[in-house]
Formats: C-alpha cells, structure tokens, sequence
C-alpha cells in the first residue's frame, strides 16, 4: 500500500508540473521547489522612512518530488517590495508566471513579511494554461535576498540590475483538476 501510494505521489507531482493529468490520480500531491533568482528594478523612497523597489525577479524553478525526482521550469516574478530601513522589516507581493513550455504555463502569487533579508509568506498557485489548466496549490515560502543592502544608500529611481536571491517552497501542496 506505501508503495503504491509513493508512486502515485511522484506521478502526480511530475505531471501536474510536468505531464498530463487523467481523472484516476486527481488528487493533491506535495513536492519541494527552490528558485534561485536574479532580480532587476528600481528603488525609490516613499517616505522619510521607508524605500519602494519596483521591479521582476527571474530564475529557473527546481522542483523535486520526495523521492528525489528533479524537474525545472523558467519563473519570471514582476514585484514589488517595500523596505522600512529604520525598523529594517521588508514585505513584498508579485505575480509569478512559471513557463515549463510555451503553451504550458503556471501562474502564481507570492506575498510576505519579514525583517531585513528574510521574508517569509505564502506562494499560491492560480491556475495555468495548456496541461496546467486548472491547477492549483499553496505553501509557505521563505524568500533571501540582500537587497536591503543594496538599497540602502541609493538614490531616488536608482536602476538596480544585480539584485539575487534564493525563494524556497519546501512543502508545496499541488492539486490536479
């Protein structure tokens, strides 16, 4: 019974990311996803206290099921990102387009809170197009960046171009149509 359970797990992480789905394995699987990202945009101040960065992050989305099966897509993240440098606390919100092809993509929401380098949040999946119509999912994400850092002694509308970043879903919950 484990053993047919465990398959059907990766068969279904694999193809609801991956591959086609069918009726017989609906059903809600949890895999793990990092996403190291390279990020671009600008800053701007919006008070005496606090910096706005306005712009996108991009990465390639690594995806592993438990039984160590790896899998990627291409994530592209428009964001925006507010920084209190008093209190050093950050909290952001984006919309994600995970591209495995060009008919075939996943759209998703990120948002969290935190302090200066580590925001934690949610990351939810909203559906997708081609064999992704209809998927959905969530999970809590933690989201590292030095990008307070950088922001710092900037200048109003500053253009950052080397903004990185690692975002982790170490337990996202995927279900199929």
């Amino acid at each position: 019974m484990r053993i047919k359970k465990t398959i059907i797990t990766v068969v279904s992480a694999v193809m609801v990311l991956f591959g086609g789905t069918t009726s017989a394995l609906a059903e809600t699987s949890t895999i793990s996803a990092l996403i190291p990202w390279q990020g671009q945009g600008q800053i701007f101040p919006i008070n005496s206290n606090e910096l706005q960065f306005l712009g996108s992050l991009e990465g390639i989305m690594y995806v592993e099921t438990a039984e160590g099966a790896m899998n990627e897509g291409f994530v592209r993240c428009p964001i925006v990102q507010t920084i209190d440098a008093v209190n050093q606390t950050t909290s952001a919100t984006g919309n994600c387009v995970i591209a495995v092809a060009t008919e075939d993509t996943v759209f998703a929401e990120i948002s969290c809170e935190g302090i200066a380098g580590l925001c934690r949040g949610e990351f939810t999946i909203t559906g997708g197009t081609g064999r992704f119509d209809g998927v959905s999912g969530s999970g809590r994400m933690t989201v590292r960046s030095p990008v307070h850092a950088l922001a710092k002694d900037l200048s109003d509308g500053t253009v950052i171009h080397a903004a990185a970043g690692i975002l982790q879903i170490p337990k996202l919950k995927i279900e199929l149509p």
